[in-house]
C-alpha cells in the first residue's frame, strides 16, 4: 500500500509557514528544546529507576499518564536496560513500552527513544495533526502496532529530507541564536521536530491556500456551467446577414 509523504513544492510552504510563525512559536519551542536537553544531559548518568526528579521530568516531557503513569516502574526498567544495549530501534521499544498497559504507546516510545538516539522522530499529536496538511499521510485514530512503525519510519525519512532543504538553514540559524551553544548537542532532526511541535497551534490557525487553490477551479467551473446553462443561445431571423460595423 503506498503512502503519501510530502513532495518539495508543499516541504517549501511547510517551511515558509514555520518561518512566519517563527516569532510567536520561538518561546514555547524554547522551552520544549529546553526541557529535552535537560533530560539528553542526564540519560546516560543518573539512575533513571530510583532519580525521582528524572522520572518526574520524563513523565511531563513525554505526556506519560493513565496506565503508562500506573506502572512507571516498570516503564523505567525498561528504559534502565534498553539504554544499554548496543541496538535500539523504534519497534523493540515500542513492543515493549505497549506490553504494559495493552495499548500501542506510540507516542511515549518516540519520546523515550529520541533520547537514546538523535536521528529519531517524535510521534506527538501536534505533528500526527500538523503534517497532513501538507500532504503527509494521516496515522489512523487508533493505529495498529505495524501501521506505528511503518509511520515512524516514513516520518524519519521525511525529516531527513527536508532538514537539507536550504530553506531550513534560516530556520535552523533563528532556533541556535535561541538555544545559544547547547544547540550543539541536538541534531537537525531533533530541532525541526522541536520546531513542528511547538509551532502547530499557531500554524493551524493560517488559511491552508493549498485547500483553497485546489477548490477554485471547481468552483469556477460549476458558475461557468450554471452561466452556460442559464444563458439562452443566440439566433439570427431567416435571410438576415450580419454586418460588422466599421
Amino acid at each position: 500500500m503506498s503512502r503519501q509523504l510530502i513532495d518539495s513544492i508543499a516541504a517549501e510552504r511547510l517551511l515558509r509557514d514555520l518561518e512566519a510563525t517563527a516569532a510567536a512559536t520561538i518561546r514555547r519551542v524554547v522551552a520544549d528544546a529546553r526541557d529535552h536537553l535537560w533530560l539528553l544531559d542526564r540519560i546516560a548518568l543518573v539512575d533513571v529507576t530510583a532519580d525521582a526528579e528524572f522520572q518526574r521530568q520524563l513523565c511531563r516531557h513525554a505526556g506519560m499518564r493513565g496506565k503508562l503513569r500506573m506502572r512507571r516502574d516498570e516503564l523505567f526498567a525498561i528504559l534502565d536496560g534498553f539504554r544499554h544495549e548496543p541496538a535500539r530501534t523504534y519497534p523493540d521499544l515500542l513492543m515493549r513500552i505497549s506490553e504494559l498497559t495493552g495499548q500501542v504507546e506510540k507516542s511515549v516510545a518516540s519520546e523515550v527513544l529520541a533520547l537514546l538516539e538523535p536521528d529519531q522522530p517524535t510521534i506527538d499529536r501536534e505533528v500526527r495533526e500538523l503534517l497532513p496538511r501538507y500532504g503527509f499521510y494521516p496515522l489512523p485514530e487508533s493505529p495498529l502496532f505495524d501501521e506505528c512503525v511503518a509511520y515512524h519510519r516514513s516520518l524519519r525519512d521525511v525529516m531527513l529530507q527536508i532538514v537539507e532543504m536550504p530553506a531550513f538553514q534560516r530556520l535552523e540559524s533563528r532556533f541556535d541564536d535561541a538555544i545559544g551553544p547547547q544547540s550543539a548537542a541536538l541534531s537537525r532532526l531533533r530541532k525541526f521536530n522541536l520546531q513542528l511541535s511547538g509551532s502547530y497551534r499557531t500554524v493551524a490557525l493560517m488559511p491552508n491556500m493549498e485547500a483553497v487553490r485546489k477548490a477554485l477551479p471547481r468552483r469556477v467551473d460549476l458558475i461557468q456551467t450554471q452561466i452556460a446553462s442559464n444563458v439562452p443561445p443566440i439566433t439570427s431571423r431567416p435571410g438576415v446577414r450580419l454586418h460588422l460595423c466599421r
